[in-house]
C-alpha cells in the first residue's frame, strides 16, 4: 500500500481553512473532494474508501443554488473541512485495520472451516500491552486462576484492532469486576476506597470505577432510541489506568 500524495492532499485541504470568498472557496472544496476521490480510487481500489469519503459532510457555502457568506456558515464550513482532514489523517490506520478480518467475516470464516477461534495478525497498537499480558501468563498463583483475566485482556485487544468499541468498554468493566479478590476486596469500589496501595493508584482506579463503569452502563442498559451516537476510541480509552491495575495485579501475585 502507498500513501504517496496524501500529504499534498492534506495541505490542499488546509488551504481551504483560509478561504474568504464563498464562491471560490466552494469551488476549491468541490475540486479537492474530487481529487481525493480519484486518488483513493487509484491507490485503494475496491476498498470502499471512496464511498466512505463521499459520505462525509459537504460544504454549506452553497445551499439551494445560492451562496451563503455569513459567519455561521463559514464556521460550519471549516468544521466540515477539519472533519475531512481528520479522516485523511486517520487513513493509514483505517487501511491497516481493513486488512484485519472484521467480526462478521471472522464469524463466517469460523463457520466455513469449522473452528471456534480465529487468531488475528493485528498491526495496530494494542490496547493492553502484550508484554503485560505475557507477565500475567507467567505468574504462578496457587490462589487465583488468571486464565479468564488473560483472556479478557486478549479479547479487548481484538476488539480494539477491529474497532469494536462497544465490546471494549464492556470487557473493561468485566476486568474491573473480576479482580477485586486479588486485593482482598469484594468489589472494585472497595479497591478504590480501601486498598492500601499508593494514593496515585487509588486515584487511577477511581477513574476506572466511575468513568469506565458509567460509560459501560450507558451502552449496556440504555434501550433502543430514535437516534444513537456510537462510542469512539477516545471515549473508551482507559488503557493507562487499566495497565496500572494489571501491573498491580502482577506485583501482588509475584
Amino acid at each position: 500500500m502507498s500513501f504517496e500524495g496524501l500529504d499534498s492532499l492534506s495541505a490542499k485541504g488546509l488551504q481551504l481553512l483560509d478561504g474568504s470568498d464563498a464562491v471560490r472557496t466552494h469551488s476549491a472544496f468541490v475540486a479537492w473532494i474530487e481529487e481525493v476521490h480519484n486518488w483513493l480510487a487509484s491507490a485503494f481500489p475496491d476498498s470502499g474508501l471512496t464511498a466512505d469519503w463521499a459520505s462525509q459532510q459537504m460544504s454549506g457555502l452553497v445551499r439551494g443554488g445560492g451562496y451563503y457568506d455569513d459567519p455561521t456558515t463559514w464556521t460550519l464550513f471549516k468544521m466540515v473541512v477539519q472533519g475531512r482532514l481528520r479522516w485523511l489523517g486517520n487513513l493509514p490506520t483505517k487501511v491497516a485495520l481493513a486488512s484485519i478480518a472484521t467480526p462478521a467475516s471472522l464469524q463466517n470464516q469460523a463457520k466455513d472451516i469449522g473452528r471456534k477461534e480465529i487468531k488475528l495478525q493485528t498491526t495496530s497498537r494494542a490496547y493492553v500491552d502484550p508484554d503485560r499480558i505475557n507477565e500475567l501468563k507467567a505468574l504462578n498463583s496457587n490462589t487465583y486462576d488468571l486464565s479468564k483475566l488473560v483472556r479478557l485482556c486478549e479479547e479487548i485487544n481484538v476488539c480494539f484492532a477491529t474497532e469494536c468499541y462497544l465490546a471494549m468498554v464492556m470487557l473493561t468493566r468485566s476486568v474491573i469486576d473480576h479482580v477485586p479478590p486479588i486485593f482482598g476486596c469484594k468489589s472494585f469500589a472497595e479497591v478504590t476506597n480501601n486498598y492500601g496501595g499508593s494514593r496515585s493508584f487509588r486515584e487511577a482506579m477511581a477513574q476506572l470505577e466511575t468513568s469506565s463503569r458509567k460509560i459501560a452502563d450507558h451502552y449496556l442498559h440504555t434501550q433502543i432510541r430514535e437516534s444513537e451516537v456510537l462510542p469512539n476510541a477516545t471515549q473508551v480509552d482507559f488503557s493507562n489506568a487499566l495497565d496500572f491495575l494489571l501491573a498491580e495485579v502482577g506485583r501482588v501475585l509475584k
